[in-house]
C-alpha cells in the first residue's frame, strides 16, 4: 500500500492561495520540477533538502529521490486523508473512532460526528486526527513515502508560511499517486 505526505495551509473562508505563485516559489527552490501539468509535478533536485526521509523510504533509489508531487485545490474548505495510522478517538468521551475515513469522505456535507457508544457529538475538525487528515482548500501531496518516515523541514514550512501568509501543517494518508514501477 502506498502512502503520501500531505502538506496543507490553515485557511479561512476568505483565504485565497494562488497555486501558480506557490509552484513558482517551490520551483525556484528546486523543490519540484515544472511540467506541462500544474496538477502533477516531479520532485526537484533539492527535494531532500526540504523533506527529511527517515528509515528506508521506498522513494529512495541510489541516494536520489523519485517522487511525484500533486497539488489538490478546492473552491471551499475540504478534507483529505482519514486512513488512520494511529488509533483515533472521539474528543471528550475517548471512544475509538472506527469510521475515520467515512467521516472525511462525507465532509463538507457532514461536519458533525456522533459517538455511537455514548451519543456525544462535535465538529469533525475538532477531532485529533493524529497526522492522518487535514482541512484546507489546497493540499500538496508527495508520494511515495512510508508514514512517519517523511517529515517536512522547518525551512520548507517557513517558506510555505511566508509565500501564502498561512500556517502550514502535514499528515500521512493513502496515496492518490500512480507510479509506474
Amino acid at each position: 500500500m502506498r502512502y503520501s505526505l500531505f502538506l496543507y495551509p490553515h485557511v479561512t473562508a476568505e483565504s485565497r492561495i494562488i497555486k501558480s505563485e506557490l509552484i513558482d516559489t517551490l520551483a525556484e527552490l528546486d523543490f519540484l520540477q515544472r511540467s506541462e501539468s500544474s496538477q502533477q509535478l516531479s520532485g526537484g533536485p533539492q527535494l531532500m533538502d526540504f523533506i527529511t526521509f527517515l528509515g528506508c523510504s521506498p522513494a529512495l533509489e541510489s541516494a536520489e529521490i523519485r517522487s511525484v508531487i500533486l497539488l489538490h485545490q478546492f473552491d471551499q474548505i475540504n478534507a483529505l486523508g482519514g486512513e488512520a495510522i494511529d488509533a483515533i478517538r472521539y474528543p471528550g468521551c475517548k471512544h475509538l473512532l472506527r469510521n475515520s475515513a467515512d467521516l472525511i469522505s462525507d465532509y463538507p456535507a457532514l461536519t458533525l460526528w456522533i459517538c455511537p457508544e455514548c451519543g456525544q457529538q462535535g465538529a469533525v475538525e475538532d477531532i485529533n486526527w493524529r497526522k492522518s487528515a487535514g482541512f484546507s482548500t489546497l493540499f500538496i501531496e508527495i508520494s511515495p513515502i512510508f508514514p512517519k518516515e517523511a517529515i517536512p523541514s522547518d525551512r520548507l514550512l517557513s517558506v510555505l508560511n511566508e509565500t501564502t501568509q498561512s500556517s502550514w501543517h502535514w499528515f500521512y494518508s493513502k496515496s492518490s499517486v500512480r507510479l509506474d514501477t
